[in-house]
């Protein structure tokens, strides 16, 4: 290869290693608008999902839920949402001490974030939209290409937790 040749190989992988990471910062901060505490409750407070994700940053989110049933916890899960080696987005799931699956994005919009795994048993889709700044649904479904989710959260934005 002549000095040419390598010149250019160099100012495409510095290329590579200046856009890429932006390209894959920007990918993990269209889920931005998640970053919070949110949470849906019954009117007496018994029973309640609450969910609560940091703000990306280095290309990564982290979150975690707990369920309240009659005012003990039932479950929990952590999880991230993280940009793969590839630059595409995957939600990684831990529910209560079960296997870790990750989920694929499917889809990226600005209200609204679609991750698919069709091969895991249950869940094998995970949709979060955004309402408003204040509400978020989180669709839980069973089937990957299914219209109907086999449960969906309405999520309203809370104070953290100190």
């Amino acid at each position: 290869m002549g000095r040419l040749g390598e010149i250019i190989r160099s100012f495409a992988l510095a290329a590579f290693l200046v856009l890429c990471p932006v390209q894959v910062h920007a990918q993990v901060e269209a889920a931005a608008w998640l970053a919070g505490c949110w949470e849906a409750a019954s009117a007496d407070g018994q029973d309640a999902a609450e969910e609560q994700w940091m703000s990306p940053r280095g290309g990564l989110m982290v979150g975690m839920s707990r369920s309240i049933r009659d005012g003990r916890a039932t479950g929990y899960e952590l999880a991230t949402i993280r940009a793969a080696s590839d630059g595409s987005l995957i939600y990684h799931a831990e529910p209560s001490g079960q296997s870790p699956t990750d989920f694929p994005a499917r889809s990226i919009e600005a209200d609204r974030l679609e991750f698919v795994n069709a091969e895991h048993d249950f869940p094998q889709k995970i949709v979060y939209a955004r309402i408003d700044e204040n509400f978020v649904h989180a669709a839980v479904f069973g089937d990957a290409d299914g219209a109907e989710p086999s449960f969906l959260v309405p999520y309203r934005r809370v104070q953290c937790p100190s």
